[in-house]
């Protein structure tokens, strides 16, 4: 029920005591008088109105800041994965492991099951080491760096800071595992361009030997120069270990991984270039400066 008819109540009581209690002026009309007390009686209850709305407001803050906090409900229980699904993740996950990919240890299979359930797609390599990003979010508590430290992504919509480009060269080196010994970087990159074209300048000494890379890449997308040029660095260091790559929506993920592997993989889990992702060396790609038009087809 409306709260009306009591303040209009209080607002006639307040308006007939101001009518008997106030003194007017001599040769005030009774109507004049009337007029003035309803006013100031409407006046006076509708500010007291106001005030204790406002009172209540604040008292009721006061209490909400003083309730204990609601429990968070808990997470529901994790996405079912097919059995036929599983056996892909168990078989991805086992061809990955023989080759090296994951280091210093190697995930059981069944954490990736959530992540990859959540997925609508066919399981490949890009599938499992997308839901390596997540298993934080299914498996609280769960340390990734026990299976990554043989993965660095170079992602491919960046900002290409200079610390950024260090890095990438940093990156690459901790996946040579030693081969490649890197001293004496300097990078030179404007930033900010001028426009999205980013002359970059590297130089750097790789196992003794000093290494110059230069070329126009894009503001805010990765360019290969860096991840090519070492990648024969490595080749040449000749200790059986060579940089792959497999490249996904996100970027690259890279790792070093020895003679044959990048071979045994796409036998196993019959991965072509025409697949959705398929792994490669490096080395055996060219270059790519993201600021450049890429030579034949379309906008060549």
């Amino acid at each position: 029920m409306s709260r009306f008819p009591i303040w209009f109540t209080i607002a006639i009581g307040v308006a007939a005591l101001f009518f008997l209690a106030v003194p007017f002026g001599p040769g005030t009309s009774t109507g004049a008088r009337a007029f003035f007390s309803i006013l100031m009686g409407a006046f006076i209850t509708g500010g007291a109105s106001v005030i204790l709305s406002f009172v209540r407001d604040i008292a009721g803050l006061f209490r909400r800041r003083e309730a204990k906090p609601q429990p968070i409900a808990p997470r529901g229980p994790p996405p079912e994965l097919s059995p036929a699904r599983k056996t892909a993740v168990r078989k991805v996950v086992a061809v990955l492991a023989e080759q090296g990919v994951f280091a210093p240890e190697v995930p059981d299979a069944a954490l990736f099951f959530p992540g990859v359930a959540e997925m609508d797609e066919s399981v490949k390599p890009d599938t499992i080491l997308h839901a390596l990003g997540e298993l934080g979010y299914y498996h609280p508590g769960t340390d990734i760096a026990r299976f990554s430290g043989n993965l660095a992504m170079l992602e491919s919509k960046a900002e290409q800071l200079p610390d950024y480009l260090r890095e990438q060269v940093a990156d690459l080196e901790r996946l040579a595992r030693g081969a490649l010994q890197i001293a004496d970087l300097v990078i030179e990159a404007e930033w900010p361009p001028a426009d999205r074209i980013m002359p970059t300048r590297i130089a750097m000494t790789v196992n003794g030997a000093p290494l110059a890379i230069a070329y126009d890449g894009d503001v805010k997308y990765a360019s290969t120069h860096i991840q090519h040029a070492l990648s024969l660095r490595l080749d040449a260091a000749g200790g059986g270990r060579r940089f792959a790559w497999l490249w996904t929506d996100q970027g690259a993920w890279i790792s070093g991984l020895p003679d044959g592997a990048v071979e045994a993989m796409n036998g196993a889990l019959k991965l072509t270039p025409q697949s959705r992702c398929c792994w490669a060396w490096v080395s055996d790609e060219e270059p790519m400066a993201a600021g450049q038009p890429m030579q034949g087809g379309e906008g060549s």
